[in-house]
């Protein structure tokens, strides 16, 4: 989780706001590390007791077949995960949620998607999304050159109208 340009806006990662799910302190405390500064290019994060922990923690890495190469181990054919990735100062959200999981996971995988975002929102913006069912789908090249839906309204602004979000 890159921390180059600024993209963390503060050392401390709030509570969730959602009743429903809570932040592990160890969680927490790998989000304060890579807001300080720390070489980290991802962390697999999973929903246990609804509550959101750490899985394992990724490299920093410069392209984006080195990343594939180190998240395809972390993806389970029966267990969901989300995947917060940084490349070259740019953070991405990918949920692995294969098809095999059971109905139970995959809701609640679904409902924790807006609240993780969330979490993370505070820290910094997520540049890139993406959902993956399959290992087939898990890529990362792509994920890191589709547009969120944020980029694409900043593409259709002005050059004022974009300073005006700043202020």
């Amino acid at each position: 989780l890159a921390t180059a340009g600024g993209r963390c806006r503060g050392a401390r990662v709030p509570q969730m706001h959602s009743t429903s799910f809570g932040v592990s302190d160890k969680l927490q405390s790998e989000l304060q590390r890579a807001c300080g500064g720390a070489a980290v290019g991802g962390l697999q994060i999973h929903i246990r007791n609804e509550t959101f922990e750490l899985g394992e923690t990724l490299p920093t890495v410069s392209v984006p077949a080195l990343l594939k190469a180190a998240i395809t181990p972390l993806l389970d054919e029966r267990a969901p995960c989300y995947l917060l990735l940084s490349l070259q100062s740019e953070w991405a959200l990918a949920s692995w949620v294969p098809d095999a999981a059971g109905v139970r996971d995959k809701m609640l995988y679904s409902s924790g998607r807006e609240a993780l975002r969330k979490a993370f929102a505070s820290l910094g913006s997520l540049s890139y999304e993406a959902h993956w069912a399959g290992k087939g789908e898990a890529d990362v090249e792509a994920l890191f050159a589709a547009p969120t839906e944020e980029k694409a309204t900043l593409a259709l602004m002005t050059g004022t109208e974009r300073m005006g979000l700043e202020d």
